[in-house]
């Protein structure tokens, strides 16, 4: 007799029932024999800061009753939604994180495949961390459950999940452990005492402000950021994260897009426009947390929805300054190379801790901090890589599929040339009708290959010949 796999879907997603990933889930369960599995809605319970004690008590349960867990889950703002890292905080500060172990999972992702690798990898490298036998997710668009092939796919991948956990197959590890052992403590020399400005030469002020989970603590990121203030020529405003009165996390209920305003009334989405709205550059203080961030971090980035898929940050210029394994966890540096490079900041370095000189260290952040001002006002530009062309380009068609409904972001779209489909480019059209009639003849291609080289760059000679600004 075929034995009967228990299956917790651990439900992310703050919408519970109304989540678009849990009807993919609910679907490919339903197609399966012999399987018992029940749903438990990590991200509705978890939503709000206060939360049902009880809850987590049963939760625990849940797990503790399956063989496999299926993580169902959104992506925000690159990673998982804060209420599914919450979870595992919880379990982790109750000391239960043994009940994840020898157990089999999987994930369940629907989003546009924005950065939807990161919150895979955080979620498989979790798992691996807590001893479970992860086998790679499945991700899908809004519509794809919609296509019979994709049905069909979608069938074959639960099948071989839950084949694989009947079986007890062996699962290949992805990641390295994290490592056991701390950054250096980081010992800055005696701090200067700041002389007198002369009125006469005073650079132009930048408002910056700092955003930061700790600061002026026994830290190795209090230590950091001491430093960079010591040298930065500008006055600094620090926020402290913590010390927003949250009233939840974001439920991913667009009220944002459609309406105009954030559902949660903590006044956050008011708090963080007229913040960077005001502000010239943008420090962030941050602590690394198991793989990610400081899970406040999550909750904070996730609020910040509330301007639609506006880049609020566009122009700015911004740093980070990390403190952790950061070069254990690239998938963290990706993430803020990603944010800067989709967002259009001019994010001018992230500087991590783990240097066992800490003169060196120090004399690093001191270069940066004066770098920073003047990058900040030469209002220099920094170009972007392949991490924000494609996800600019994701959000583009989004944006421009949707732009009767979500007419703000269109509007912030249109006014800043995001809109660049080649397809729209009249002349580029024209030069590829004339191109693709005289390509049909093998001579025109020859000519063109041998006059190539040069013609390809003809115009950038006559400006570095001129010397034109």
């Amino acid at each position: 007799m075929t034995p009967v796999i228990k299956i917790l879907v651990v439900n992310g997603s703050p919408k519970g029932e109304h989540s678009l990933t849990l009807q993919h889930s609910l679907y490919m369960l339903g197609q399966e024999k012999n399987v018992e599995y029940k749903v438990l809605k990590a991200g509705e319970a978890l939503s709000k800061i206060e939360f049902e004690e009880s809850w987590l008590e049963s939760a625990m349960g849940d797990i503790e009753w399956s063989d496999a867990i299926i993580w169902n889950t959104p992506v925000y703002t690159m990673l998982v939604p804060w209420q599914l890292i919450r979870l595992f905080q919880l379990i982790k500060a109750a000391g239960r994180n043994s009940i994840f172990e020898g157990k089999y999972a999987t994930s369940m992702m629907t989003c546009f495949h924005y950065y939807d690798q990161l919150a895979e990898d955080w979620l498989r490298g979790t798992s691996e961390d807590l001893g479970m036998y992860y086998i790679e997710g499945s991700t899908a668009d809004n519509l794809d459950m919609l296509n019979k092939t994709h049905r069909s796919s979608m069938r074959f991948f639960m099948d071989d999940f839950v084949s694989s956990c009947r079986n007890r197959y062996p699962v290949e590890r992805k990641f390295m452990p994290l490592p056991e052992t701390k950054s250096p403590i980081f010992s800055p020399g005696q701090m200067t005492v700041p002389q007198a400005a002369d009125p006469d030469l005073e650079e132009p002020k930048l408002r910056t402000v700092l955003l930061t989970d700790e600061i002026h603590k026994d830290g190795n990121l209090s230590r950091m950021l001491d430093v960079f203030m010591d040298a930065y020529p500008h006055t600094i405003e620090v926020i402290d994260i913590n010390d927003f009165p949250y009233e939840a996390g974001c439920h991913g209920c667009l009220k944002c897009e459609l309406v105009g305003e954030c559902d949660r009334k903590d006044g956050f989405q008011e708090f963080y426009l007229n913040l960077v709205n005001t502000c010239d550059v943008l420090v962030f203080g941050m602590n690394i947390e198991d793989r990610y961030l400081k899970p406040i971090w999550k909750l904070f980035l996730d609020r910040t929805f509330s301007n639609g898929h506006r880049t609020s940050m566009m122009g700015k210029h911004t740093a980070y300054l990390v403190a952790g394994p950061l070069r254990s966890l690239p998938n963290v540096r990706q993430f803020l190379e990603g944010k800067d490079n989709v967002g259009r900041e001019n994010a001018m370095f992230i500087i991590g801790d783990e240097y066992e000189d800490s003169l060196y260290l120090e004399n690093l952040l001191r270069n940066s901090a004066k770098r920073l001002s003047q990058a900040a006002l030469a209002k220099y530009q920094k170009s972007i890589n392949f991490l924000g062309v494609g996800g600019i380009k994701i959000f583009r068609d989004l944006i421009y599929s949707m732009r009767g409904v979500v007419g703000d972001d269109h509007r912030f779209y249109k006014k800043n040339g995001l809109y660049d489909f080649p397809q729209r480019d009249l002349r580029k059209q024209l030069f590829n009708l004339i191109m693709g009639m005289a390509f049909k003849l093998k001579t025109v291609r020859m000519q063109a290959f041998e006059r190539m080289p040069e013609m390809y760059i003809q115009q950038h000679k006559q400006i570095v010949k001129s010397g034109k600004e």
